[in-house]
């Protein structure tokens, strides 16, 4: 549904700075996605089979971005952060803030980035990762500066269901796994994927 909305109804331009700098990306000026049963599995989206598109990640694929990228405070050489840079460090005390209320707390909230990353060349895309006990279900509230619904939607998704199903095993308190609800102002296509999403004849981009 995303795919179509932005294929159909997002605007297209040519990007000058950002990732993939001289591409066009097609663009919705604000998404908001709510995911109500996001543990259901698999967490990998699958794609018609014959199509002969190649699916944007898988269940193994996930679980490394969890491991790797969310839930470690490491980087590789290579890169200028990792998510989990400013949220593995983070972790301890939003488990404790969970406990200590009982859920009943909105100091839950884990931020990604410093007032060093808008210096980067290109700064996180996460931006705001929120825990809330709504009526006895954690809910997960995040904000995405900028989305790349082809293949980061499906994979970004996956590994912070993971994220949230790893807090709730910590939990010392009777709490059921809620949704997910993903707002983003500028969730986007990039041009490179265009005939792929053609295929699936979402919309012609």
């Amino acid at each position: 549904m995303s795919l179509w909305y932005c294929a159909r109804y997002g605007y297209s331009y040519k990007v000058e700075k950002g990732s993939y700098e001289g591409q066009i990306r097609k663009q919705l000026n604000h998404l908001t996605v709510v995911i109500e049963e996001p543990y259901i599995r698999p967490l990998a989206v699958s794609l018609p089979e014959n199509s002969g598109i190649p699916a944007p990640t898988s269940e193994e694929k996930i679980q490394a971005y969890f491991f790797e990228y969310l839930a470690t405070d490491t980087k590789g050489e290579k890169e200028d952060y990792t998510y989990g840079q400013y949220i593995a460090p983070q972790l301890p005390e939003v488990i404790n803030l969970l406990n200590r209320s009982g859920g009943a707390t909105n100091q839950a909230c884990i931020g990604i980035g410093d007032q060093e990353s808008v210096k980067l060349a290109d700064p996180p895309c996460l931006r705001v990762v929120d825990f809330k006990v709504v009526e006895g279900k954690l809910n997960l509230s995040l904000f995405f500066r900028s989305w790349d619904i082809f293949v980061g939607f499906p994979e970004n998704l996956g590994g912070l269901q993971l994220l949230k199903e790893y807090i709730l095993s910590h939990l010392e308190f009777p709490v059921e796994d809620g949704p997910i609800i993903a707002y983003s102002s500028g969730a986007h296509i990039y041009e490179q994927y265009f005939p792929l999403v053609n295929l699936l004849n979402v919309h012609q981009c």
